[in-house]
């Protein structure tokens, strides 16, 4: 798979490299990315990406714009938080809200925080109200539309629409990949992007991150 246009590519799209930051990236310059998502979204990821980056400040140079997906769990949310604040990086910073809204920690990262839809198997997080309440306690967050989300919770995409006309001055990023009606994610194919055409149309103005390689 080589860069799509429009698109951007997360490292945990890339199932045997996606543990090792250093071949994921490789592969993602290889195949052309000007837009990356790191996906540190287990934890013991977080370290040896702390490592990479104050060893190679070369690391991310092939990239344009770069985002970071926090850890979906975290043993100790406050000090993952403050590490995460660490990093040389600049770009945004997704969270799942489920774990992460109550987290003060994250104040750290300032207007770089950006909270995502959840899926089906989430009990919050998923609804238009549920993540007001969110950007209530964040007023300065973005929002990242994860649209194979929208699809577990809604197959109609309504939703999608719901949560860009209340969220979509907040709007930073899409999260894309082909999914299971139960969250499970699998490789992208075009009858998934033809289904989520609607939303998509709409959110020309930011990137599109495959979570799941396009095939």
């Amino acid at each position: 798979m080589h860069a799509a246009a429009g698109y951007g590519i997360a490292t945990g799209a890339y199932e045997r490299e996606r543990d090792d930051w250093r071949r994921a990236l490789d592969r993602a310059t290889g195949e052309g990315w000007r837009t990356v998502e790191l996906t540190a979204v287990v934890e013991p990821l977080v370290g040896p990406l702390v490592e990479l980056l104050a060893s190679d400040g070369d690391a991310l140079t092939g990239f344009e714009r770069v985002s970071l997906h926090a850890p979906i769990a975290a043993r100790d949310r406050t000090a993952t938080a403050a590490t995460l604040a660490t990093l040389p990086l600049d770009g945004d910073v997704i969270f799942h809200p489920d774990v992460w809204r109550t987290e003060p920690a994250l104040e750290a990262l300032g207007t770089r925080v950006v909270f995502e839809n959840m899926d089906v198997g989430k009990s919050f997080g998923r609804s238009v109200d549920e993540l007001r309440g969110v950007f209530d306690l964040h007023p300065d967050a973005g929002f990242c539309l994860d649209v194979a989300h929208v699809w577990t919770n809604d197959a109609t995409l309504a939703l999608g629409h719901d949560l860009l006309d209340a969220f979509g001055d907040r709007l930073r990023q899409l999260h894309v990949s082909g999914i299971e009606p139960d969250g499970t994610h699998r490789p992208t194919t075009d009858t998934d992007l033809a289904r989520y055409r609607p939303l998509l149309d709409r959110c020309e103005g930011v990137p599109w991150i495959l979570e799941a390689v396009l095939v």
